[in-house]
């Protein structure tokens, strides 16, 4: 497609025209052989688009453009696809294939009818008015269909994003509880082994100080046993010394 130095690019503007066009000329589409060949030769003249593009090559785009909407169709109405909602041009070559865009029907967007149109017969040129008047209405009603299902999407991203937010606080607020729970249970194992620790050592130390008492009381009595049995000794010693000396003096006397 194009001329031979490349600059003309075909636009959302000129397929919007082309279904319009099409539409309009619908007459010219018999059936007959080279009949739309014909047509579109007619188109390429028309739009001035001669050494831009060929008539096959347009005759190729709107075939391309039904049946890509004919595919879209029969996926609607099983239920299989959600294309239609995205495809730019299915509400516009659905109403262009099925005939619902209703003629000399007014609306308040102003529209732009191409220099090609205002050249044309006053009788072509109104069924062409009011073509490029229906399609700007359907490319409006798209474009907000278009919008609201993006506020939509964009409403469920924020929702979403709030129940993540929710559920991401509430997984770090349970996670800074456990966090929390285990500093707790960390200090009262640390404090219990510090309370047995200490009652260990004071056991210990009770223990040590029966010990010391139980030596001292042992100490004392076996030095008070041992003075008891010295001071004995001592007595009976002396006792016998005693008995000694008087029996010696028994001697002494019966001598």
């Amino acid at each position: 497609m194009g001329s031979d130095d490349g600059i003309f690019k075909w636009t959302d503007a000129n397929t919007a025209d082309l279904i319009v066009w099409r539409v309009s000329n619908n007459s010219l589409f018999t059936g007959k052989r080279n009949a739309a060949i014909k047509a579109f030769e007619l188109y390429v003249k028309e739009k001035q688009l001669v050494g831009k593009v060929t008539p096959a090559w347009v005759r190729k785009k709107w075939e391309n453009l039904k049946q890509k909407y004919k595919d879209l169709k029969s996926l609607s109405m099983v239920g299989g696809s959600t294309s239609t909602a995205t495809w730019k041009w299915y509400a516009i070559m659905d109403g262009a294939l099925s005939s619902e865009i209703p003629l000399n029907h007014h609306f308040i967007t102003p529209i732009q009818v191409s220099s090609s149109a205002q050249d044309a017969p006053p009788i072509k040129q109104r069924k062409e008015e009011d073509w490029l008047t229906a399609l700007q209405e359907m490319e409006r009603r798209q474009e907000e269909r278009e919008r609201q299902t993006t506020e939509r999407e964009d409403e469920r991203d924020r929702r979403a994003a709030v129940r993540e937010e929710d559920r991401d606080r509430r997984a770090a607020e349970r996670e800074a509880e456990r966090d929390r729970r285990a500093v707790e249970r960390e200090e009262v194992r640390e404090r219990q082994a510090l309370e047995r620790e200490e009652r260990r050592e004071r056991e210990m130390f009770a223990r040590q100080e029966r010990w010391e008492k139980e030596m001292l009381v042992r100490e004392e009595r076996q030095e008070r046993d041992y003075r008891e049995r010295e001071e004995r000794r001592e007595r009976e010693a002396a006792a016998r010394e005693e008995r000694l000396f008087k029996l010696l003096e028994t001697f002494m006397a019966n001598k």
